[in-house]
């Protein structure tokens, strides 16, 4: 059985990441209602306050994955998850999944919120990779994480599977040691996935 993993308080230079409490619950309904969470994640649509309490119990320490409540400024600020794909000891292993509360987007929340989890991730577990995704035409979530030091992503036909069918997808990793900063603009990134958009087949 892999060992449970803990869900540690991380501070960083705005926000902090904490276990999530009962008192998040109508933050995280406000932002699974939002249209922007419902067009990019697989949150039910409609998502009702039982949805959100439910979700909330399900978040404690488990062997799959970290989930974080992000506080800024005393308020919930959005969720990120580091879901493990199980490998062992010396090749640990998984990736990231977040969600921004609507009234701390363009903020530089997520990109910080980011940075905590991979210190967490390369430092204290001691993990080797970290790898990121999204639907063809999240712009909003590519740009948090080339902020936070991910490689500008490549484009995967059919990588995800999204409200009944498969679309193509954003993929990028991240290693242990490597360097936390982009050599691109993002104006040069965004002009790659702008063309990735144009050429997808079964865009997001």
């Amino acid at each position: 059985m892999p060992d449970v993993l803990d869900i540690p308080l991380l501070t960083g230079r705005t926000l902090t990441l904490r276990p999530h409490t009962a008192a998040d619950v109508d933050a995280v309904l406000e932002r699974c209602r939002h249209p922007d969470t419902i067009r990019w994640t697989t949150v039910p649509d409609p998502y009702t306050r039982e949805m959100a309490q439910e979700y909330l119990a399900g978040l404690g320490p488990s062997a799959e994955q970290v989930s974080w409540a992000i506080e800024r400024g005393g308020a919930y600020a959005g969720t990120i998850d580091l879901r493990s794909w199980g490998c062992d000891a010396d090749h640990g292993s998984g990736n990231l999944g977040f969600v921004t509360h609507q009234h701390f987007r363009g903020r530089g929340v997520m990109s910080e919120a980011i940075g905590l989890v991979l210190d967490h991730a390369f430092g204290t577990l001691g993990w080797e990779l970290v790898t990121w995704q999204a639907n063809v035409g999240n712009y909003a979530s590519a740009k948090a994480a080339w902020r936070a030091g991910f490689p500008p992503p490549v484009l995967v036909p059919a990588l995800l599977l999204h409200r009944g069918r498969m679309v193509d997808g954003w993929h990028s990793a991240i290693e242990a040691g490597s360097p936390r900063q982009s050599f691109l603009t993002w104006a040069q990134v965004y002009a790659v996935l702008l063309q990735h958009e144009r050429v997808a087949r079964r865009p997001g």
